[in-house]
């Protein structure tokens, strides 16, 4: 026992090296390591702050370390709702600490609804209603040295949508730089969704890579925030996000995003509206934050978001 906590130590106190190690590897190898299929429910962020700004934020200070998990910080205990789309609902609990042996640390459980469905055979005989779902279970582990932050999130997915299901486990590795100390300037980089599925006879998610950036001008109460995604074998530059947060006081900011990918997948025929616009508020007390986002996806379908975290250790 005392030679198997010694090596345990020993691990934990050179994970930085071993995350370093697994961004280079993943980054590098994410085409062998991932097939064309793609599972769009751990794409899909929950946290009211991150749809505010634009749905793919990877460098801003939030509490969804399943989009980037060295952005682990503080202990905090997060709940999110998230009603998409028609009974389409999503909702997570997400749970931050650090200890001695363990450093900065996370547990997620996020789940989605698909609603109910009703059910009939061949010959449209009635068979009964099924309600698809899925959901995540992870464990994220951060490190912090120099001015980097690097993090990882080990995942548990599971499906059923009608009688079969599938499962698989996911990694991703996340980076966060700060270059300039005491500057609000950050770059990020996330490769995510590289694993396998436990069935047979289904290919892998697809993978994606993310990269973002984040930076307040000195002298002015916004701080903006730009992200990018790469998906495996997809060369076009869609799939971009923006973000601005107003930074009216320090109890109350204001975040407007867009999504380029959404204003363009649901935009309607015979439309000039522009799409994928979404706005929120933040209200930040001495214990609680409180987020609300809400996103315009096309004239007649928009989504509402609430998150809600608690800062379990007194300032």
């Amino acid at each position: 026992m005392l030679y198997l906590m010694t090596y345990t130590n020993y691990l934990f106190r050179n994970l930085k090296f071993i995350f370093l190690a697994q961004l280079i590897l993943l980054l590098y190898y994410q085409d062998l390591l991932s097939q064309n299929n793609n599972f769009s429910f751990t794409e899909l962020s929950d946290n009211a702050k991150v749809n505010a700004l634009g749905g793919n934020n990877v460098s801003s200070t939030h509490t969804d370390f399943l989009m980037n998990p060295s952005l682990i910080d503080k202990k905090l205990f997060s709940i999110n709702y998230l009603n998409y789309l028609l009974d389409i609902n999503s909702s997570s609990i997400m749970y931050s600490d650090s200890s001695k042996f363990l450093g900065n640390f996370g547990l997620g459980i996020k789940y989605l609804s698909h609603g109910k469905f009703e059910g009939y055979d061949l010959n449209g005989n009635y068979s009964g209603d099924f309600y698809p779902k899925e959901y995540i279970i992870s464990f994220s582990k951060s490190y912090s040295f120099s001015k980097f932050k690097i993090g990882t999130n080990i995942k548990y997915f599971y499906s059923k949508l009608y009688e079969n299901s599938k499962s698989a486990f996911l990694v991703d590795v996340g980076t966060i730089f700060k270059p300039i100390k005491n500057k609000q300037f950050s770059i990020a980089i996330v490769a995510s969704n590289i694993g396998f599925v436990l069935e047979e006879n289904i290919s892998s998610p697809r993978s994606s890579l993310k990269f973002g950036t984040s930076f307040k001008p000195e002298y002015m109460p916004i701080r903006f925030s730009f992200t990018y995604i790469k998906k495996e074998k997809e060369a076009d530059f869609k799939n971009f996000s923006m973000g601005i947060e107003v930074l009216l006081s320090k109890y109350l900011n204001i975040m407007i995003g867009y999504n380029h990918k959404i204003e363009k997948g649901f935009k309607l025929n015979n439309s000039n509206r522009l799409n994928g616009i979404s706005y929120g508020l933040e209200l930040i007390l001495k214990r609680f934050n409180l987020n609300y986002s809400r996103l315009i996806l096309n004239n007649i379908a928009g989504t509402n978001n609430i998150s809600i975290n608690y800062n379990l250790r007194r300032n």
